[in-house]
């Protein structure tokens, strides 16, 4: 959008701090993850319509959205909740390898990394005009969001209670929880593999040195020609989880 209607910062902020707020309480509750997804997004539908009723907005507003993942034991058991491209990597009781790996599809990432560099080569550098070029295409790929042939994410929409992945972790000795752009340690610069990024992660400190090894990496590469990505940095956060023995 153009500019933010829900304050908080920006207006997807806004949906991250409502969806932050709900989930102190639902997470908790021994509901199945689908119910206390379904209650969550009954809640943020309630705060959109309250925090937009004396608003005008655009025709053309995007509505906010954000990734989620939740992990909540069962008994003895773990079940995860996905939607949006963040990452979730688990590793069974066994300790051997990871038995679970949910990472992000960044295909159109990808594609719109790879136009970036042809317009790049041509000497177009600007962030801004690379997407005031490309928001055409941002926004067609939104449009698919939480429907048939598009992507799971969190908005304040019923459709996206239809949309999120959900993972059966049995008993697992450790989960790593991660953005996108903190598995760019994996995917773009090659910094780990998801065995040793699940490994750095738990060591104390080691999410820090993680991320502190992904900001060297993007700053040495300002203009992304040598990790081809379309903007510089991007957001990086990470949880990692290890069963007490």
């Amino acid at each position: 959008n153009q500019h933010n209607f829900l304050g908080g910062g920006t207006d997807a902020a806004w949906l991250v701090a409502k969806a932050h707020d709900h989930l102190r309480t639902l997470a908790s509750l021994d509901l199945p993850l689908r119910d206390i997804l379904s209650k969550l997004v009954q809640d943020l539908i309630a705060d959109f319509k309250a925090a937009t009723k004396d608003l005008n907005l655009p025709g053309d507003y995007d509505p906010p959205a954000a990734c989620l993942t939740i992990v909540k034991r069962f008994g003895e058991t773990w079940q995860a909740m996905r939607l949006g491209d963040s990452c979730l990597l688990a590793r069974g009781s066994d300790g051997a390898s990871i038995s679970v790996a949910a990472s992000p599809n960044n295909a159109f990432d990808h594609w719109l990394s790879t136009e970036a560099l042809k317009r790049r080569d041509a000497g177009m550098l600007d962030i801004k005009e690379l997407l005031a070029e490309f928001r055409p295409q941002l926004m067609q790929g939104r449009k698919l969001r939480n429907s048939p042939g598009g992507y799971g994410i969190l908005e304040a929409s019923p459709s996206a209670v239809e949309f999120a992945e959900y993972l059966d972790l049995a008993t697992p000795r450790e989960i790593l929880l991660c953005t996108d752009g903190y598995y760019r340690a994996v995917d773009y610069y090659a910094l780990h593999s998801e065995e040793s990024l699940l490994d750095a992660s738990l060591t104390p400190g080691g999410a820090d040195n993680v991320l502190d090894s992904i900001r060297s990496a993007e700053a040495s590469d300002p203009a992304c020609v040598k990790y081809l990505r379309f903007k510089p940095a991007d957001d990086a956060t990470a949880v990692a989880l290890r069963k007490r023995i």
